[in-house]
């Protein structure tokens, strides 16, 4: 195969796990866009988090709402516990790896607050101490993975939102957890601003 018939067959596959994403999740990322609004018009704030590409993936999330997505609006209050090298370090070295997030979220967050945590598979140890620490909170929490029967996936509660991406491929995943990324962007932007038309 040749490399431009490479590059053709990877679109076609993006195509195809945008198709299956859309007909999956295009409901449930409403309602994760409307609990992060419902969370902002209440004065409190989302909380970004994730392992390897997925801390990617949080860190989009929390940039486009502290600056602004398409157009400018006003930011809006989110942060990124996945950027603090030395706190993160110092947690690990005292308190363990496991940890270096679940901390953070203790110190910081608000009941009220919404966790974003973006993972692969059934969800790390790491992932489960996130969640366990955003329970103890009284946060509101957002997965976004790709099994819908791991280990985090079982200690969430009712009023949790859990997308389960129908992908398998880590790339894909990845793509397709960045657009689910935007979609929630530019539907916060709707609720909270009005329809504004992206730019071409």
């Amino acid at each position: 195969m040749e490399a431009s018939e490479q590059v053709v067959e990877l679109f076609h596959r993006h195509i195809e796990s945008c198709m299956y994403t859309m007909e999956s999740l295009c409901e449930e990322l409403g309602k994760a866009s409307q609990l992060i609004v419902e969370c902002m018009l209440n004065e409190r704030k989302i909380i970004c988090c994730g392992e390897g590409s997925q801390a990617l993936i949080a860190q989009h999330l929390s940039s486009n709402l502290l600056n602004h997505f398409q157009h400018e609006r006003p930011a809006l209050p989110a942060m990124n516990l996945c950027s603090d090298a030395a706190s993160m370090t110092a947690i690990a070295l005292q308190s363990g790896y496991n940890d270096i997030y679940a901390n953070q979220i203790r110190a910081l967050g608000q009941a009220g607050d919404c966790l974003f945590l973006p993972y692969q598979g059934s969800g790390s140890p790491m992932m489960l101490r996130c969640i366990q620490a955003a329970q103890e909170r009284q946060l509101r929490i957002i997965t976004m993975s790709n099994s819908p029967e791991g280990s985090a996936s079982a200690i969430l509660q009712p009023e949790d939102i859990e997308l389960v991406f129908p992908v398998k491929d880590t790339a894909r995943l990845t793509e397709m957890q960045l657009v689910a990324v935007h979609a929630i962007c530019e539907l916060i932007d709707t609720q909270l601003f009005g329809h504004m038309t992206p730019e071409q």
